[in-house]
């Protein structure tokens, strides 16, 4: 199992087991939401800031495989104790194979380009980026396929420097009938008090940017709004039912009997 996905997995549970031996083995909570550090693949530096700065996982924005098998190299031969992906617009089986092969351990790719034989790799986490515009039709038909989770992300002519009510209405549509986990972008011109917002709806992990000036500031802040979240996972949303008058125990009629007109 993807390692990234596994730590989602725990903190749907609320907290995790360490591996161990005997009782005594303390359980460890989570914080209530993972940061996912996005770098782009030529960059051998922001790596190790991002592993020193507490991210959950790194997520390596990937133009061209074959232009960019050098820096997963260096990704790989580094052995970060964090897990890493990739990010893609579209990814194909082959190229999947060399993911895997490079100690890759998630895929984020979106729908429109990437082939279906995709869906049936099982030695990797499969994150598909879904499109704001999806009608919900389509959006129906994701907790069906073989992903482990989704990323929401801003429409891209989207200039708002804040997470707006349509925005979070948006991701509560997607993400309510999509029934995978739940994995947010989270662009510079967002704030770290949207957190909560994102959190509330469920998302789980946010992917942040940190190929700007002060990464690490970034993420520490990040890191600091995170730690303040709930702690409880929010309730199921009751759904309001229209509710009908009970029938009336005497089977009287709603109209009065027409008069029968007497006979002379």
């Amino acid at each position: 199992m993807s390692k990234l996905l596994d730590k989602l997995e725990r903190i749907s549970e609320g907290s995790i087991q360490p591996l161990g031996f005997g009782a005594a083995v303390a359980r460890t909570k989570l914080t209530p939401m993972l940061v996912i550090a996005s770098i782009p693949a030529g960059n051998n530096q922001l790596p190790a800031i991002a592993e020193k700065a507490g991210a959950d996982a790194l997520l390596l924005t990937l133009e061209s495989l074959d232009k960019e098998s050098k820096a997963l190299s260096k990704i790989s031969q580094a052995k970060f104790d964090i897990p890493w992906g990739v990010s893609a617009e579209t990814l194909t089986s082959k190229v999947l194979e060399r993911l895997i092969e490079a100690g890759c351990d998630f895929a984020v790719f979106s729908s429109a380009k990437t082939p279906a034989a995709v869906l049936n790799e099982d030695k990797i986490g499969k994150v598909l980026k879904l499109d704001p515009s999806l009608p919900d039709s389509l959006a129906r038909t994701i907790h069906r396929l073989q992903v482990e989770a989704v990323l929401l992300s801003p429409a891209s002519d989207d200039e708002a420097t804040t997470l707006t009510v349509h925005q979070l209405m948006v991701y509560e549509r997607l993400g309510g009938v999509a029934g995978k986990h739940l994995l947010a972008l989270m662009p510079l011109s967002m704030s770290s008090g949207d957190l909560e917002s994102l959190w509330g709806i469920g998302v789980r992990g946010v992917v942040v940017d940190i190929s700007a000036e002060q990464p690490e500031q970034r993420l520490s802040e990040i890191k600091e709004a995170i730690l303040k979240l709930p702690t409880k996972r929010r309730k199921p949303r009751e759904k309001m039912r229209a509710t009908l008058p009970p029938p009336s125990v005497t089977s009287e009629k709603t109209e009065p009997d027409e008069e029968e007109e007497e006979e002379p």
